[in-house]
């Protein structure tokens, strides 16, 4: 059985990063910029940055909607950490990503996986 990939879903995890460029929502919109730029995608709508949560789990969620699908993260005040998930339906390359990342946000922690999703 044979399936063509429909898209990649790369999830990037990240701890200790830069708390000052994780609370401040126009370093995160210029990142996003950015980050689109770098991996050659097209944004499809404005940048939407929200802070939210309470504890732990307190902090700015972000949603862009690209042409050929999303990206999300959630930043993590309490523990310095955030969450990335791109999806989409062209591909990308993550060391790009993942480079982007270290440059916006300094994390001294990385992981990272990519996820080839298909229809079978």
């Amino acid at each position: 059985m044979s399936s063509e990939v429909f898209g990649w879903d790369l999830a990037v995890d990240c701890t200790n990063c830069d708390l000052r460029k994780i609370t401040d929502s126009e370093h995160i919109k210029a990142f996003v910029k950015e980050l689109i730029e770098d991996i050659k995608m097209v944004a499809f709508g404005e940048c939407i940055v929200v802070k939210f949560g309470e504890g732990k789990l307190e902090g700015f969620s972000v949603v862009q909607l690209i042409q050929t699908s999303c990206i999300t993260v959630h930043f993590a005040d309490d523990n310095c950490s955030a969450y990335f998930n791109i999806f989409s339906c062209k591909v990308f390359e993550k060391e790009v990503v993942k480079n982007c990342i270290i440059k916006w946000f300094q994390p001294q922690y990385i992981k990272m996986n990519m996820l080839e999703r298909s229809v079978p």
